[in-house]
């Protein structure tokens, strides 16, 4: 429809004396049919809102939008202004009247856009600062002031004279709402941004935790600076001491903490370990040089703090740095064997993480090619342990080629399978050929091990277990181009049946390609795969109703059929395949699923409901 006959179509479903469900049933079958439809949300919303606004909210919520969206993806914007910003405003009022929070929000920040930002680019936060200031000092009781703090919970700045008035008013609400909306910290802060009146009331008011919290988010380097040297200075005992400085240390980005952390080094020496140790990420190095960190580092080596020297050099030098640092201890013969293997273990590991729900990254340096052959001829175990980390082929650092060639001559599985396992993930993209090069000379090497599928099960295995989680973007072109990835994932499957073990790592593996192919061996017509996914079942239950890719919940199936090879267990499998009926998720495989059913019903009789008996019709005699 033209967003004119779209109008016209939602004004005379609106005008209609159908039921509330009736009407929804028909919006939802026009929202799904019509891209432009959540366009029109100033026409729908403040009349379903008024009719029924329990009933109708998930609807207005799940199709709230301010722009309309016209063919070729164009959108463009629905003004607050006219016969549509009357209605609107109408709208807001009631909303704002029933305290729904969230609609609020939308329909405050829709309002917001009439506020011409280019002309002046802080008249949106004033607005919403003065109206926030007015509401919270109108409301009467705490329960009114969390409200309104939840209702202009909105993408703005605070100032310190709002945050100071929400503060005297109630402490308590004011506190977490003023932390959030305090002024990027990706910036570095200058001294005038420090909102002191507000830091003497929090100690007024002996909220330590508040306080602390402002200084840490608010103060200037050059100042924490000062404070760090003070406090070194007057506070005698270490544990005292390390506790104000972690109190006092600054957070977000754009602060250079070098000199403070070296002040406080250079002053107290081992009683600030415990406070440097879990911030030796703050040293910066310059842009020609090593700046704070390479004085830091310098000092600590200077006094034999190998410790803190190897946390620094771990996460702060560069790749060659560190390579040349671990090779100067792997070439240094006057130092006994236990010192130098000390040393090195403190160097390794990972320079810096980052965590996140359900994701992690870690920085680690790449060691040399010349510097890991040196310290594997000196010290092989450390290879394979903690430095395995510090060897990964990478097209933008280096192959190891003449490394992984001396590993197969030597026939060192343990780094065999930790190269594969990096290996069997590249493409040619970029300057990659080297990489699939030798990953072919690694498919050479497992293919021969075929002969006996036992022992490639275990290899096997252990090289896709170790593959980390997200590694593979690209499935296709990895199989097309890697003939390392073709052996192992899609000409092996039924090889991994020969070790139950292997099969283990691979159901509960990081990477997801690695669980879809043990999926398919699981599924495979055999006896072997029929007991090994008995013993899996758990595991594959859940695959029922987690969030899964469409193709690697089919192979599932496969191995759930499998693994009902008891009526108890297919019992179980049916009971959990019929809530995944009910799943509201349109890329779920409901065909694929209603097969596993029916097989089952099919294979265990006992199992079928009264209405899932076959029936059986005759025609009646004449």
């Amino acid at each position: 429809m033209t967003p004119k006959e779209l109008e016209q179509s939602i004004r005379s479903l609106l005008q209609q004396p159908l039921a509330d469900a009736v009407l929804r049933e028909r919006l939802e079958t026009l929202a799904v049919n019509e891209t432009s439809f959540s366009g029109f949300t100033w026409l729908f919303g403040p009349e379903l809102y008024r009719r029924n606004r329990v009933f109708f909210r998930p609807l207005i919520l799940s199709r709230f939008s301010t722009f309309l969206l016209l063919p070729k993806w164009r959108a463009v914007p629905i003004p607050w202004k006219g016969d549509k910003g009357k209605i609107l405003d109408a709208w807001l009022e009631r909303v704002d009247k029933d305290d729904d929070v969230e609609l609020f929000r939308r329909l405050y920040e829709w309002r917001l856009s009439i506020i011409d930002r280019r002309s002046d680019k802080g008249a949106r936060d004033r607005h919403v600062r003065t109206e926030l200031q007015l509401r919270f000092a109108a409301a009467k009781t705490s329960g009114q002031r969390q409200i309104v703090l939840r209702k202009f919970n909105l993408w703005f700045e605070l100032d310190e004279a709002t945050a100071v008035e929400l503060y005297q008013r109630d402490p308590r609400l004011a506190a977490p709402f003023i932390l959030s909306r305090l002024p990027s910290i990706f910036v570095k802060p200058a001294p005038t941004t420090v909102w002191r009146r507000l830091i003497a009331m929090a100690d007024q008011q002996k909220d330590e935790a508040f306080r602390w919290r402002l200084y840490r988010r608010q103060i200037p380097t050059a100042e924490w600076t000062q404070d760090v040297s003070t406090l070194c200075q007057t506070i005698i005992d270490a544990g005292e001491l390390c506790q104000e400085l972690e109190r006092r240390h600054p957070e977000g980005w754009g602060h250079d903490l070098s000199d403070g952390l070296l002040k406080a080094l250079q002053l107290r020496g081992r009683d600030v370990f415990p406070y440097l140790m879990g911030h030796s990420s703050a040293f910066r190095r310059g842009l020609f040089g090593r700046g704070g960190y390479g004085k830091a580092a310098d000092f600590a080596r200077e006094r034999g703090w190998w410790d803190l020297w190897a946390a620094l050099v771990r996460s702060g030098a560069s790749d060659k740095e560190f390579s040349q640092e671990v090779l100067n201890l792997v070439e240094n013969r006057t130092l006994a064997n236990a010192d130098v293997v000390a040393r090195l273990i403190a160097l390794a590991g990972a320079s810096s993480e980052w965590n996140w729900p359900g994701l992690g990254i870690a920085r680690v340096h790449n060691l040399e090619e010349l510097v890991a052959l040196a310290l594997y001829g000196r010290f092989p175990e450390l290879v394979r342990g903690p430095y395995k980390l510090h060897i990964s082929p990478s097209p933008w650092r280096t192959a190891y080629t003449r490394f992984i060639e001396h590993m197969m001559a030597v026939r060192d599985d343990e780094l065999i399978d930790h190269l594969a396992s990096r290996l069997v993930t590249r493409t040619r993209w970029g300057k990659s050929e080297e990489l699939t090069a030798m990953a072919d000379k690694l498919a050479d090497h497992y293919q021969a091990l075929k002969a006996n599928e036992a022992v490639f099960s275990r290899r096997a295995g252990i090289v896709l277990g170790r593959i980390p989680a997200y590694s593979i973007w690209r499935y296709n072109v990895v199989i097309k181009e890697n003939r390392l990835a073709r052996l192992l994932f899609e000409r092996s499957a039924a090889s991994y049946l020969a070790d139950p073990r292997s099969m283990a790592d691979l159901v509960e593996a990081g990477e997801i390609h690695v669980m879809a192919l043990a999926y398919r061996a699981l599924g495979l017509k055999d006896s072997r795969a029929r007991q090994q996914a008995s013993a899996h079942l758990p595991l594959l239950m859940g695959t029922l109703l987690r969030p899964m890719q469409r193709d690697t919940r089919t192979l599932a199936f496969g191995a759930l059929a499998n693994a009902a090879d008891s009526p108890e267990s297919a019992r179980l499998i049916l009971e959990r395949a019929k809530d995944a009926l009910n799943l509201p998720d349109t890329h779920y495989p409901k065909e694929r699923l209603l097969g596993l059913i029916a097989d089952l019903l099919h294979r265990w009789p006992e199992l079928r409901a009264a209405r899932e008996q076959p029936v059986i019709f005759e025609r009646t005699a004449a």
